[in-house]
């Protein structure tokens, strides 16, 4: 049976005994809210935006939000002050509120913890529509995805290919991305392919066909793909997977 993102997170919890959870989401996305485990989370709140009145939901909404505008939730968390030791974004995945979410979750991370960036891999064109669509929806989070992790080296990411790609995502030290490099940069990029491969994602920018098709083409050395196996023996054993 395929790991899910709630699957993810919960072994997160019990490797690195993380204790808190914040989930971004909408209507349309997340849906595994209740299989968080709350033994090992203790601390678990959801912000739902684009959530207007009537829209039902069991579970509980600790922000919500009628339309897009996040800020003043965002705002409100850091002033309690809140910050998670893991932040599931699963956006609405056009573009611009990919992006946004990417960046507030950055902001609501608590030192040692773990971004997972949910719909990183869709394996068809039909599933990376840049605009909304009813039905299975990937868009466009997987570009923003890679725009923030490719641009900062002060992130490490790699992306666990179930689930339809789950990005993980950290900020590390320069020790531990040396390490990391050494020990798994290699397998996904030689230096010269690495920036040619920069160049051409560079080139396609806001063209939503030639990233798709390069994602396609390179996911392997983009998204630096790791099986959920892979991942969590790495993970266990405190090796540097993330770079």
């Amino acid at each position: 049976m395929e790991w899910t993102k709630a699957d993810l997170i919960n072994a997160l919890a019990t490797i690195h005994h993380y204790n808190s959870y914040l989930e971004i989401c909408t209507p349309t996305s997340g849906h595994l809210y209740g299989r968080i485990d709350r033994t090992r989370y203790p601390t678990c709140h959801r912000l739902m935006y684009r959530c207007v009145a009537g829209i039902p939901d069991e579970l509980t909404i600790d922000f919500r939000i009628d339309d897009l505008d996040i800020a003043a939730a965002v705002k409100a968390i850091r002033a309690r002050p809140l910050r998670y030791d893991v932040v599931l974004v699963d956006s609405f995945h056009e573009y611009e509120t990919s992006l946004r979410d990417l960046r507030a979750a950055c902001a609501l991370l608590a030192p040692g913890g773990t971004i997972v960036v949910h719909d990183c891999f869709p394996r068809e064109e039909a599933l990376a529509n840049p605009r909304y669509q009813d039905g299975f929806w990937c868009g466009v989070s997987y570009k923003a995805y890679l725009d923030v992790v490719l641009a900062d080296p002060k992130f490490v990411y790699c992306t666990v290919d179930t689930d339809y790609g789950c990005g993980i995502v950290r900020r590390a030290s320069r020790g531990a991305l040396l390490r990391g490099w050494a020990r798994y940069g290699r397998r996904f990029f030689a230096p010269d392919a690495r920036d040619d491969l920069m160049r051409k994602w560079k080139t396609a920018g806001a063209d939503p066909t030639a990233s798709f098709r390069l994602l396609q083409a390179f996911s392997a050395q983009l998204l630096k793909l790791v099986t959920v196996d892979e991942f969590l023996a790495a993970e266990r054993d405190g090796a540097p997977i993330l770079r």
